[in-house]
């Protein structure tokens, strides 16, 4: 009598552990489903009855947390905002550690004088969510901001051509001595609401909420009306964009090139139970004159537009940029 009561035993076991791994199964994709539900831009064009009902459905053959993840990836395509996405968490600890301890270079903003008297200072991508790598780096471009101010320009050229995304918050702290307005950039989420990215002495906040701090002493640029351009082009993304989007409309200041990339929309992480990031674009950028940026691929257009440009080598470009900004330039000091 012993050995079938030792079976059912085990067999209820067995279907217990079951059950209680696709409950946690269930769990962990609703997670990642009421997150998106509760934040994504386009929440009010989704049918999320359907959405939960086959993305957990989906879950039934899933065998482990790991085997959920395409079920996720497939929720996200159904936001259409093409920004979002999801990070598993071996690569999520890859990015915590840095740059270096990946063994890649670290960015650092290449900055010198044109001619004497125009201050040149190209500003590179940046993705990692090491914070002392994050400060290291926009220390790197108030540093050279600091360096060329002390040279007088005449005026600035700001290159963002190659700035295809990565951490906004760094990058806005990095470029804060050019920032002459409180609400210079920002974004609109799904319910018609502003929000902004504020620069305050060396640090950045997302409307009232500390976001990102340098912990130097911040660097106040002589003179904001020396006149500035920007270069922008196809390769300036997401990030890069939200620096394009804080200079539109500034005084004495220009984009000048091609329209951006388009990806001008709003990301936020998102640490799920496992160390998994979902990265979801929760708003469209917004300039200072509240302008919306929010047709997918259109992008940030330029004031000053270029045409005749070479596709296929681009770097052969950068003459006709630098002097269509030395014109603005110079007709701006006449």
């Amino acid at each position: 009598m012993k050995r079938p009561l030792l079976l059912l035993l085990l067999i209820f076991t067995t279907h217990s552990q079951i059950f209680a791994q696709a409950d946690s199964l269930r769990t962990y994709v609703t997670e990642a489903l009421d997150i998106m539900k509760a934040r994504s831009v386009n929440k009010n064009k989704v049918d999320w009855d359907n959405l939960y009902l086959k993305s957990l459905a989906k879950t039934d053959t899933a065998s482990s947390t790991e085997s959920t993840y395409p079920i996720i990836l497939d929720a996200l395509k159904q936001l259409k905002d093409n920004h979002s996405g999801f990070y598993p968490p071996e690569l999520i600890e890859a990015y915590k550690l840095g740059y270096r301890a990946m063994g890649m270079e670290f960015p650092t903003p290449e900055y010198k004088m044109l001619e004497g008297k125009y201050a040149y200072i190209l500003i590179p991508p940046f993705a990692a969510i090491n914070l002392e790598e994050q400060r290291e780096y926009s220390a790197s471009i108030q540093a050279a901001i600091t360096q060329l101010d002390k040279q007088n320009p005449e005026g600035w050229i700001i290159d963002l051509r190659s700035n295809d995304g990565g951490m906004s918050s760094p990058m806005l702290a990095g470029i804060g001595p050019f920032i002459e307005k409180e609400k210079a950039v920002g974004w609109k989420d799904a319910d018609g609401k502003n929000g902004y990215w504020i620069y305050k002495k060396g640090k950045v906040y997302e409307n009232d909420d500390l976001v990102f701090d340098m912990k130097i002493q911040p660097y106040k640029i002589k003179n904001k009306r020396k006149p500035m351009a920007v270069l922008v082009g196809k390769n300036t993304s997401s990030a890069g964009e939200v620096l394009s989007a804080a200079f539109v409309g500034r005084r004495n200041t220009k984009l000048i090139g091609t329209n951006t990339a388009g990806l001008t929309s709003n990301n936020n992480e998102h640490e799920l139970s496992d160390g998994a990031y979902l990265v979801l674009t929760e708003g469209n950028y917004i300039d200072r004159n509240n302008k919306e940026y929010n047709k997918i691929g259109e992008g940030i257009a330029p004031d000053i537009r270029l045409e005749n440009l070479i596709e296929k080598k681009p770097e052969n470009n950068s003459t006709i940029y630098i002097e269509k900004a030395k014109e603005f330039l110079n007709l701006r000091n006449k």
